[in-house]
């Protein structure tokens, strides 16, 4: 025997309509027995549907208590009412209730789906229940593929799906023809005499009183006849419902399902998901060409400069760079050649010498510009750092000449840049405005013009808007505006330690001298505090934007539930518990947001890349590791944030209100 006997005792059950209160059930005391078909008769609002909701754990009475074998349902939590549910009952809804878009086959192994059952074994257990039914040929055909009969046939298997105790049917055959009606009535009544279940239909309909082994009449939530005359005689009833270890949906499956039921609503789930794109796409662009542009920095900064320099001025000043106005301290200290000896005889100082930066006009026949030339380190010195070069040769004291950036080149000469090479070795008249000293601009006492030819082109780079001219030239420049070589003040010196560990040390003792003293280390890393400002402002733009994505996600969610009552209804009454709900809506969330991070990280990484190729700045764009699953992590994030509301709501839905109110 497959049935366990149901014990109501003193059952009622209200209902809050409004201000009215309803009385659904009545000190309602009932004992349903296996190998039975009990037809519970009754006018319409006479009870019998709240009686099969309570009985079947769907619904909570008001007051009593209710036993399934040795199991006092009424007792168990949300959740363990659920599974025993899912494992001890078979709903038939008159109105089917089958899950649209879904075949026969996924619409009968919904029970084993909630409990944990993988998907060949259910789909292998829900089709041969389905061939016992005689739809062999039906398997793969969803409701709308599917008769009258047909579908109700599929909704009698899935009650059986989980081998169940209890079959619980509510007008059976109120949507179904005669001769539909019939087969099912007959089916039902095989199910309680040949395999031994508890089977109760609810209906208004005496015909099926021929058929039953028990009629009991309801009206106005009191049993008003009982045609039972003696107790049956249970031997070899099932006394406990048959449960397993698995105790609900795998999360796979919660995931497969989630996508089947976002591509079902493709356009829909398409549209949420692109304020989720648009925002990750707004982050991951911002935020790699902040990140690009530091590495261009950072780079252009290392192609000028070593990790071994100490740039050294007549002043006190912060040992760092700064993006508000310098504020020096002390006297000024000149940088001559006694200043620069000095720093020589430092311990493990490997190369000192001073540098001036001078403010010229170039002329040439092509056009003319005002910028400022800089002093290359002595010819003499080998393992110190130099402006990189795109084409031509270096100028030293031996090839004096000029060296310009490839920008400068192309506007001054009329090439292109490909073709800047072209204008090595032509002249450029070069006008001495003045010099930078310790004091401050020195100006010449008259300008005077030189003529240089142009030896090297430079590659362009960060902040490189001016030439260079070699150490020799430079000096006798300063020269010819101090009037003497012993005069000679600098507006800066150079040092170089012997290796990077020193650096620290020598500039200390530069201090410890009245100058100032920058490091290269010191400049890489107030230039990546700058920018990890900035690239945190960038950040905050695309944040926005997935705000807004989030608030989208949240307004559809809460449609999709309003939506789709019935559904939940569905999956509740077949035994999901809420958190079963929960994650399917959250999943549901989560994967359009996971899907838009995906998205928007290639649309990011694609525009960053194709802006770059359009400018001519490969460095430009940088999309770090940690930014793609950022994109990722952000979208999910959001997305499931704004999901959480709704999919609590939807857990939150009993199935007796979620299908009442489809």
């Amino acid at each position: 025997m497959k049935g366990i006997t149901l014990r109501l005792d003193h059952v009622s059950r209200t209902y809050r309509r409004g201000e009215e209160v309803v009385q659904a059930l009545d000190d309602v005391s009932l004992t349903l027995y296996p190998g039975q078909l009990t037809l519970i008769l009754g006018p319409s609002g006479g009870g019998k549907s709240s009686l099969l909701h309570v009985l079947g754990g769907m619904d909570r009475p008001t007051a009593g208590r209710i036993v399934a074998g040795n199991t006092e349902i009424t007792g168990l939590s949300a959740d363990k009412l659920a599974q025993w549910r899912r494992r001890t009952v078979g709903f038939v809804f008159q109105s089917f209730y089958l899950l649209p878009g879904q075949t026969a086959v996924d619409n009968a192994a919904l029970p084993l789906l909630l409990d944990g059952a993988g998907r060949r074994s259910r789909r292998e257990q829900a089709q041969a229940v389905l061939r016992q039914f005689g739809l062999e040929g039906r398997l793969q055909h969803t409701p709308a593929q599917l008769s009258g009969g047909q579908i109700q046939r599929v909704a009698i298997a899935r009650a059986l799906t989980n081998d169940p105790a209890i079959i619980l049917a509510d007008e059976p055959t109120g949507n179904l023809d005669t001769e539909s009606g019939r087969d099912v009535t007959n089916l039902l009544a095989r199910l309680a005499h040949e395999d031994g279940r508890t089977v109760v239909i609810v209906s208004h309909n005496e015909e099926f009183a021929s058929l039953a082994d028990r009629v009991v009449k309801i009206r106005d939530g009191h049993i008003a006849a009982d045609s039972l005359e003696t107790s049956p005689n249970l031997e070899g009833e099932r006394s406990e419902p048959d449960h397993d270890a698995r105790r609900g949906p795998r999360l796979t499956t919660l995931l497969s399902e989630a996508v089947r039921s976002l591509n079902r609503r493709r356009g829909r789930s398409l549209l949420t998901s692109l304020g989720v794109i648009i925002g990750v796409t707004s982050m991951v662009l911002l935020i790699s060409i902040g990140a690009g542009l530091k590495a261009h920095v950072i780079r252009t900064i290392l192609g000028n400069s070593s990790l071994t320099a100490i740039t050294v001025s007549p002043n006190s000043m912060p040992t760092g760079i700064s993006f508000t106005p310098q504020v020096t301290s002390g006297p000024a200290h000149p940088i001559n050649g006694a200043a620069i000896a000095r720093f020589r005889r430092i311990p493990h100082v490997k190369a000192a010498y001073g540098i001036t930066s001078f403010l010229v006009s170039f002329t040439t026949a092509k056009g003319s510009t005002t910028a400022v030339v800089s002093m290359l380190p002595p010819s003499r010195l080998k393992d110190v750092q130099r402006p990189q070069l795109a084409a031509g040769s270096m100028v030293s004291a031996r090839r004096p000449g000029l060296e310009l950036p490839q920008s400068m080149v192309t506007a001054l000469f009329s090439v292109s840049a490909k073709s800047s090479a072209k204008a090595i070795g032509r002249t450029v008249t070069v006008q001495i405005h003045s010099a930078m000293g310790a004091g401050g601009a020195i100006t010449a006492a008259a300008t005077r013009t030189v003529h240089l030819r142009l030896t090297g082109v430079l590659k362009n780079g960060f902040a490189q808007s001016g030439g260079y001219v070699s150490h020799a030239t430079g000096q006798r420049w300063l020269q010819a505006s101090t009037g003497s070589k012993a005069s000679i003040t600098y507006s800066n010196a150079e040092v170089y330690a012997a290796t990077a560990q020193n650096v620290h040390t020598i500039a200390q003792a530069i201090r410890a001298k009245g100058y100032g003293a920058i490091t290269t280390r010191s400049i890489i890393d107030q230039v990546g505090h700058g920018f990890a400002a900035v690239e945190a402002a960038l950040g905050v733009v695309g944040g926005i934007a997935l705000a807004v994505a989030g608030l989208m996600i949240g307004v559809v969610m809460s449609m999709a539930v309003l939506e789709r009552r019935r559904d939940i209804g569905i999956w509740r009454a077949v035994g999901a518990r809420r958190r079963d709900v929960f994650a399917q809506f959250l999943i549901e969330a989560v994967t359009m947001g996971l899907f838009g991070g995906a998205v928007g990280d290639l649309l990011g990484w694609g525009l960053g890349k194709a802006g770059a190729l359009l400018m001519h700045q490969h460095g430009l764009f940088l999309v770090q590791p940690w930014l793609v699953l950022l994109g990722l992590v952000f979208g999910g994030g959001v997305a499931g944030i704004a999901g959480a509301i709704p999919a609590n709501h939807a857990a939150q839905l009993s199935p007796v209100d979620a299908l009442r109110n489809e």
